[in-house]
């Protein structure tokens, strides 16, 4: 998997000095389709790889959009707003600004830490079935919400932080189209390939593109109602148990594997803590169903579109 990674990671890289080198180029061919969006936006070296991939997966890669593009749901805007009526109090969501386009080295490199931190770890099978409609090309990608204060009067100051990634209804947000792509050290890419990749996940299933397989679900009783998390280990069920359903519980298998290291998964914690960490030792797992579920979404994956959940933890969870 990862000599695959540095294959199509230096390919990228070759294919983009190519396109720098040629100064005669001609004009791409703009792709408008019925979403409204189109490609490329500029007659940047960089353009040709965005129209390659949308060509490829048929998924726009968009460095110029708007808030609607970004924010909007069918249920409500998502961003982060400043009330009308009390001071300085932001509504909890995300804000994303577009990429720094004043040079255009950042988006070339930015398409490039994509490539060997999110696409490279997936089949083209699985990236034409998974992707959304539209990823956005951003300089910071933060989550907002007002921390209350109430010493002397009650005040509010808005909080962000930085994530790097954000999923909503058909997008994808993700960071580092700015100067920083040029300095980013290991750390920060294990840091950006587990964050992007659980969003990933995350957004495969709030859109209802994965579902439980039969041999799943069969290994254990929904119809019981579960009461601590010791029971709910042993029944092979690692959402939290309280409303749990197999489609959450299958969602919470697959960031399982893209989050954490195999040995994270099998290092003993006690069976009353719930987290990733332990789920596949015997502390945990005693009665052994979730290895054993495990063990079926792993292979479901692999069989079915040949990608290797765990591949990415292994490097992510790191």
């Amino acid at each position: 998997m990862y000599k695959n990674l540095c294959i199509s990671f230096s390919l990228l890289a070759a294919v983009l000095v190519m396109f720098q080198a040629c100064k005669k180029e001609a004009a791409i061919l703009a792709i408008d389709q019925n979403y409204g969006y189109t490609v490329p936006q500029g007659n940047h070296t960089y353009d040709k790889t965005i129209v390659d991939f949308y060509n490829k997966y048929g998924t726009y890669m968009l460095y110029k959009f708007s808030d609607k593009d970004t924010y909007w749901t069918p249920t409500g805007w998502k961003n982060s707003t400043l009330s009308t009526t009390l001071a300085n109090f932001w509504s909890t969501g995300y804000l994303a600004t577009q990429a720094d386009t004043s040079s255009a080295d950042y988006i070339t490199r930015q398409l490039v830490v994509l490539n060997k931190l999110w696409f490279g770890f997936y089949s083209d099978r699985f990236l034409k079935q998974f992707l959304p409609v539209k990823v956005m090309l951003c300089n910071t990608v933060d989550s907002v919400y007002s921390k209350a204060s109430f010493s002397p009067t009650l005040t509010y100051a808005r909080v962000d932080t930085y994530v790097g990634a954000w999923y909503n209804y058909d997008n994808l947000c993700v960071s580092y189209g700015n100067s920083s792509v040029a300095n980013m050290v290991q750390r920060d890419s294990i840091a950006f390939a587990k964050k992007v990749n659980l969003i990933f996940m995350q957004s495969i299933i709030t859109r209802n593109m994965s579902a439980p397989t039969t041999d799943f679900t069969a290994l254990t009783n929904y119809g019981v109602t579960y009461t601590t998390t010791a029971t709910a280990y042993a029944a092979g069920i690692i959402a939290p148990y309280s409303g749990v359903t197999s489609q959450l519980d299958w969602a919470q298998y697959m960031q399982a594997m893209v989050t954490c290291t195999e040995a994270t998964l099998n290092r003993s914690q006690a069976n009353t803590v719930n987290s990733y960490v332990g789920i596949l030792n015997v502390t945990k797992d005693t009665s052994g169903k979730i290895r054993q579920r495990y063990n079926v979404v792993r292979n479901y994956f692999i069989n079915t579109y040949g990608v290797d959940l765990q591949a990415i933890g292994n490097y992510a969870g790191r």
